[in-house]
């Protein structure tokens, strides 16, 4: 506050005059700051190193709470400067196709790991006609595909990319292979038994 019409230049009936020094310990500053408020013009000025006590604390508890309130103001404009540099950063991030939403990036997933079971289910059957390999197939592709789910899981929630609303890939149930069908022949034909 450089603003003299608000300090006490006369100071008030019954104020006396103390040194610099004193008035410096008193405030728990050092002299050289005390005398630097009054230079600025935030404290009042005595004649050869002296200030007005009274008027002197009232100008330094002004001066506190002009400082706090700048104080304040200053960290957040700084706060709105950070969000907006931080949005326009994000915002090129995204035009340059750097930055995509979670749930375009869990849509991409979801559909190509259902691509992939999908293509996983007709394996068995191309593989061979005889049942009882095809259950074992079947058995060791559901064993993979639960492993799989637990693992993906676990590293959605290590990375926060799975929100409730999403939802997770159900590791306890990765789904039948077949969807619980009859066996069908690898011709396409009726289904019969083997």
């Amino acid at each position: 506050m450089s603003n003299e019409e608000d300090i006490d230049v006369q100071p008030p009936p019954g104020d006396r005059f103390v040194s610099v020094t004193e008035f410096a310990a008193f405030a728990d500053y050092t002299p050289t700051y005390i005398r630097q408020l009054q230079r600025e013009g935030s404290l009042p000025r005595g004649s050869r190193g002296m200030i007005p006590f009274i008027a002197g604390v009232r100008a330094l508890i002004r001066f506190l709470r002009d400082s706090e309130r700048r104080s304040s103001k200053s960290a957040a404009d700084s706060r709105v400067r950070d969000a907006r540099a931080r949005e326009i950063e994000l915002r090129n991030l995204e035009n340059e196709r750097r930055l995509v939403q979670i749930e375009d990036v869990n849509g991409l997933v979801d559909e190509m790991v259902g691509t992939f079971r999908s293509e996983l289910a007709g394996l068995a059957p191309r593989v061979t006609r005889d049942l009882s390999l095809r259950r074992t197939i079947d058995r060791a592709l559901h064993d993979i595909l639960h492993r799989l789910a637990d693992a993906f899981n676990e590293k959605a929630y290590l990375l926060g990319a799975r929100s409730p609303a999403a939802g997770a890939v159900q590791g306890g149930d990765p789904g039948r292979l077949g969807s619980g069908e009859q066996d069908l022949p690898s011709h396409g034909g009726s289904p019969r038994a083997a």
